[in-house]
Protein backbone atom coordinates (compact mmCIF):
# COMPACT_ATOMS: atom_id res chain seq x y z
CA UNK A 1 0.00 0.00 0.00
CA UNK A 2 2.72 2.54 1.07
CA UNK A 3 4.66 1.11 -2.16
CA UNK A 4 1.51 2.05 -4.59
CA UNK A 5 1.13 5.35 -2.89
CA UNK A 6 4.53 6.64 -3.43
CA UNK A 7 4.60 5.34 -6.98
CA UNK A 8 1.34 7.46 -7.28
CA UNK A 9 3.01 10.42 -6.13
CA UNK A 10 6.47 9.56 -8.31
CA UNK A 11 3.59 9.68 -11.34
CA UNK A 12 3.70 14.00 -10.52
CA UNK A 13 7.31 14.55 -10.78
CA UNK A 14 7.18 18.42 -11.25
CA UNK A 15 4.98 19.15 -8.10
CA UNK A 16 6.87 16.62 -5.81
CA UNK A 17 10.45 17.33 -6.84
CA UNK A 18 11.01 12.99 -7.81
CA UNK A 19 14.32 14.29 -9.22
CA UNK A 20 15.51 15.11 -6.02
CA UNK A 21 14.66 11.90 -3.14
CA UNK A 22 14.70 8.37 -3.32
CA UNK A 23 12.59 5.47 -1.55
CA UNK A 24 13.44 2.75 0.29
CA UNK A 25 11.06 -0.23 1.34
CA UNK A 26 11.33 -2.18 4.51
CA UNK A 27 8.24 -4.21 5.78
CA UNK A 28 6.22 -1.24 6.93
CA UNK A 29 8.42 1.06 6.62
CA UNK A 30 9.17 3.33 4.55
CA UNK A 31 12.27 5.54 4.29
CA UNK A 32 12.76 8.99 2.54
CA UNK A 33 16.40 10.21 1.51
CA UNK A 34 17.56 13.16 -0.94
CA UNK A 35 19.90 11.74 -3.39
CA UNK A 36 23.46 11.98 -2.72
CA UNK A 37 24.40 13.82 -5.70
CA UNK A 38 22.51 16.74 -4.10
CA UNK A 39 24.08 16.87 -0.73
CA UNK A 40 26.58 19.05 -1.00
CA UNK A 41 24.26 21.02 -3.62
CA UNK A 42 23.15 23.74 -1.40
CA UNK A 43 19.60 24.75 -3.23
CA UNK A 44 19.25 21.17 -4.46
CA UNK A 45 19.75 20.01 -1.48
CA UNK A 46 16.89 21.83 -0.04
CA UNK A 47 14.42 21.64 -2.44
CA UNK A 48 14.99 17.93 -1.45
CA UNK A 49 13.97 18.25 1.44
CA UNK A 50 10.77 20.16 1.23
CA UNK A 51 9.53 17.70 -2.13
CA UNK A 52 10.24 15.38 0.77
CA UNK A 53 7.99 17.35 3.15
CA UNK A 54 5.55 17.54 0.80
CA UNK A 55 5.56 13.53 0.54
CA UNK A 56 5.34 13.15 3.68
CA UNK A 57 2.49 15.45 4.05
CA UNK A 58 0.50 13.14 0.85
CA UNK A 59 1.06 10.13 2.83
CA UNK A 60 0.26 11.30 6.11
CA UNK A 61 -3.28 12.32 4.89
CA UNK A 62 -3.68 9.32 3.19
CA UNK A 63 -2.89 7.15 5.59
CA UNK A 64 -5.25 9.05 8.06
CA UNK A 65 -8.18 8.77 5.63
CA UNK A 66 -7.82 5.06 5.29
CA UNK A 67 -7.83 4.42 8.91
CA UNK A 68 -4.25 3.93 9.41
CA UNK A 69 -2.36 4.00 12.84
CA UNK A 70 1.05 5.45 11.73
CA UNK A 71 4.87 7.03 13.15
CA UNK A 72 6.63 9.47 11.06
CA UNK A 73 10.41 9.96 12.33
CA UNK A 74 12.28 13.17 10.89
CA UNK A 75 15.76 12.81 10.44
CA UNK A 76 16.21 9.44 12.34
CA UNK A 77 20.06 9.09 11.79
CA UNK A 78 21.82 12.18 12.50
CA UNK A 79 25.08 10.71 11.08
CA UNK A 80 23.15 10.20 7.72
CA UNK A 81 21.99 13.47 6.39
CA UNK A 82 20.79 11.92 2.82
CA UNK A 83 18.28 10.20 4.90
CA UNK A 84 15.25 12.82 6.24
CA UNK A 85 12.62 10.50 7.35
CA UNK A 86 10.63 7.16 7.76
CA UNK A 87 7.42 6.75 8.27
CA UNK A 88 5.78 3.32 9.68
CA UNK A 89 2.40 1.77 9.65
CA UNK A 90 0.99 0.61 13.19
CA UNK A 91 -1.83 -0.47 12.58
CA UNK A 92 -5.25 -0.15 11.07
CA UNK A 93 -8.56 0.45 12.87
CA UNK A 94 -10.36 -0.37 9.41
CA UNK A 95 -12.20 2.96 9.73
CA UNK A 96 -11.34 5.56 7.44
CA UNK A 97 -11.35 9.54 8.66
CA UNK A 98 -10.67 12.30 6.72
CA UNK A 99 -11.66 14.95 9.38
CA UNK A 100 -8.36 15.46 9.93
CA UNK A 101 -8.09 16.85 6.65
CA UNK A 102 -8.11 20.33 7.25
CA UNK A 103 -8.23 21.70 3.80
CA UNK A 104 -11.22 19.49 2.55
CA UNK A 105 -13.47 21.15 5.25
CA UNK A 106 -12.99 24.48 4.35
CA UNK A 107 -15.65 25.02 1.86
CA UNK A 108 -15.29 28.92 1.57
CA UNK A 109 -12.33 30.55 -1.12
CA UNK A 110 -12.56 33.72 1.61
CA UNK A 111 -11.13 31.40 4.52
CA UNK A 112 -7.82 30.62 2.52
CA UNK A 113 -5.16 32.84 4.19
CA UNK A 114 -6.97 32.04 7.71
CA UNK A 115 -6.34 28.65 6.66
CA UNK A 116 -2.82 29.22 5.33
CA UNK A 117 -1.80 31.44 8.28
CA UNK A 118 -3.27 28.92 10.87
CA UNK A 119 -1.77 25.49 9.07
CA UNK A 120 2.06 27.67 9.59
CA UNK A 121 1.60 28.25 12.67
CA UNK A 122 0.50 24.76 13.48
CA UNK A 123 4.44 23.81 11.75
CA UNK A 124 6.31 26.66 13.40
CA UNK A 125 6.15 29.02 10.74
CA UNK A 126 4.67 32.58 10.10
CA UNK A 127 2.15 33.40 7.06
CA UNK A 128 3.14 37.33 7.01
CA UNK A 129 1.31 40.34 4.82
CA UNK A 130 3.49 42.31 3.19
CA UNK A 131 3.10 46.01 1.79
CA UNK A 132 3.97 46.57 -1.76
CA UNK A 133 6.72 48.77 -1.68
CA UNK A 134 8.44 45.34 0.36
CA UNK A 135 8.95 43.82 -2.81
CA UNK A 136 10.51 46.48 -4.60
CA UNK A 137 13.77 44.62 -4.54
CA UNK A 138 12.72 41.13 -5.35
CA UNK A 139 11.80 39.80 -8.78
CA UNK A 140 8.11 38.48 -8.73
CA UNK A 141 5.91 37.50 -12.05
CA UNK A 142 3.90 40.30 -13.64
CA UNK A 143 -0.10 38.71 -13.42
CA UNK A 144 -2.96 39.40 -15.06
CA UNK A 145 -4.73 40.52 -11.82
CA UNK A 146 -4.50 42.52 -8.60
CA UNK A 147 -2.64 40.31 -5.98
CA UNK A 148 -2.13 40.73 -2.27
CA UNK A 149 1.33 39.62 -1.30
CA UNK A 150 2.49 37.49 1.69
CA UNK A 151 5.90 36.00 3.23
CA UNK A 152 5.85 32.08 4.15
CA UNK A 153 8.53 32.79 7.05
CA UNK A 154 10.78 31.12 9.87
CA UNK A 155 12.84 31.73 12.46
CA UNK A 156 15.65 29.87 11.40
CA UNK A 157 16.81 28.43 8.22
CA UNK A 158 17.63 24.56 7.88
CA UNK A 159 16.59 20.95 6.91
CA UNK A 160 14.04 20.92 9.74
CA UNK A 161 12.29 24.06 9.17
CA UNK A 162 12.60 22.72 5.22
CA UNK A 163 10.27 19.54 5.89
CA UNK A 164 8.03 21.92 7.70
CA UNK A 165 7.84 24.12 4.33
CA UNK A 166 7.50 21.18 2.36
CA UNK A 167 4.41 19.91 4.53
CA UNK A 168 2.78 23.36 4.01
CA UNK A 169 3.28 23.89 0.74
CA UNK A 170 1.25 20.19 0.33
CA UNK A 171 -1.57 21.65 2.20
CA UNK A 172 -1.75 24.64 0.19
CA UNK A 173 -1.25 23.00 -3.08
CA UNK A 174 -4.86 20.94 -1.86
CA UNK A 175 -6.64 24.12 -0.46
CA UNK A 176 -6.12 25.43 -4.23
CA UNK A 177 -6.72 22.47 -6.24
CA UNK A 178 -10.05 22.35 -4.24
CA UNK A 179 -11.04 26.15 -4.66
CA UNK A 180 -9.49 26.96 -7.84
CA UNK A 181 -9.00 30.27 -5.92
CA UNK A 182 -5.28 31.48 -9.12
CA UNK A 183 -2.79 32.07 -6.51
CA UNK A 184 0.79 32.50 -7.12
CA UNK A 185 3.52 30.69 -5.56
CA UNK A 186 6.93 32.12 -5.64
CA UNK A 187 9.77 29.57 -4.89
CA UNK A 188 13.48 30.02 -4.58
CA UNK A 189 13.90 31.41 -8.20
CA UNK A 190 13.44 35.05 -6.28
CA UNK A 191 14.35 34.94 -3.19
CA UNK A 192 17.22 32.07 -3.11
CA UNK A 193 20.08 33.63 -2.64
CA UNK A 194 19.25 35.81 0.34
CA UNK A 195 16.31 34.72 2.38
CA UNK A 196 16.94 38.00 4.69
CA UNK A 197 15.92 39.97 1.54
CA UNK A 198 12.84 41.28 3.26
CA UNK A 199 14.41 41.11 6.97
CA UNK A 200 12.85 44.75 8.09
CA UNK A 201 9.28 43.85 6.37
CA UNK A 202 9.30 40.65 8.14
CA UNK A 203 11.10 41.26 11.46
CA UNK A 204 14.18 39.59 10.72
CA UNK A 205 12.88 36.06 9.60
CA UNK A 206 14.03 34.12 7.46
CA UNK A 207 11.71 34.14 3.95
CA UNK A 208 10.88 30.46 2.57
CA UNK A 209 8.29 31.47 0.56
CA UNK A 210 5.94 34.37 -1.74
CA UNK A 211 2.49 33.67 -1.87
CA UNK A 212 0.05 35.93 -3.96
CA UNK A 213 -3.79 35.71 -3.02
CA UNK A 214 -6.05 37.44 -5.48
CA UNK A 215 -7.20 40.22 -3.74
CA UNK A 216 -10.73 39.77 -4.52
CA UNK A 217 -10.52 36.85 -1.87
CA UNK A 218 -8.18 39.03 0.70
CA UNK A 219 -10.72 41.70 0.52
CA UNK A 220 -14.03 39.75 1.99
CA UNK A 221 -11.82 37.57 4.34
Amino acid sequence: MLKTWIEQIKNKPDHYGVTYWKYHMSGNILELSVKKEFLKQDIEFRDGVISIGKVLQALRQKLSNEGYQHHVQTFPNLDDSALIAAIRILSNSGNTDDSKDVSSTIKDINLMPKALKKFAKMNQLEFHELHHSDLKDVVIPSPDKKLNWYALCANHDNPFIWLRVGYWQEFMHNLEEKLQSGLILVTDTAISNNRLILNGSVNNRFVQLLIGIPKQITASS
